[in-house]
């Protein structure tokens, strides 16, 4: 068991980190299409292990948006942010994609991991595979 917190199982989907800046001169774009992204959002909500807007450290103009999904495949991911009013509208210039292995923290309500070696061998890979 892990010494300072409880560990919790692994998530049975893959984790994709999608971070969306918006491109210059669309705020008008953020505002039109607020409700559609958040009806959307909402209608996806059990995709996303969380989302929001992003502004820059200090700024209280919007920057862009960040999005957690949790799918089968980067494809999948792809596709649930990709009908999101935002994405089809344009409004991000720079889409950055990642995979991640979602490990530790509060909204997990623990850690994936028993004690260290059970991890180690894992340390300099992207994720333990199972196919």
């Amino acid at each position: 068991m892990a010494t300072y917190c409880k560990t919790v199982p692994r998530l049975e989907k893959r984790v994709f980190m999608i971070i969306a800046t918006d491109a210059p001169g669309m705020e008008a774009a953020r505002a039109e299409h607020l409700d559609g992204h958040l009806e959307y959002v909402e209608k996806h909500v059990d995709d996303y292990l969380i989302a929001g807007p992003l502004r820059d450290i200090g700024e209280d103009k919007l920057a862009g948006s960040f999005f957690l999904v949790a799918a089968d495949s980067a494809e999948a991911a792809e596709a649930i942010v990709g009908g999101d009013p935002y994405f089809t509208c344009g409004l991000y210039g720079v889409i950055e994609k990642r995979e991640l292995t979602a490990s530790a923290g509060h909204w997990m309500g623990g850690v994936i991991w028993q004690d260290a070696d059970e991890i180690r061998a894992y340390a300099n890979q992207a994720r333990p595979r199972d196919d």
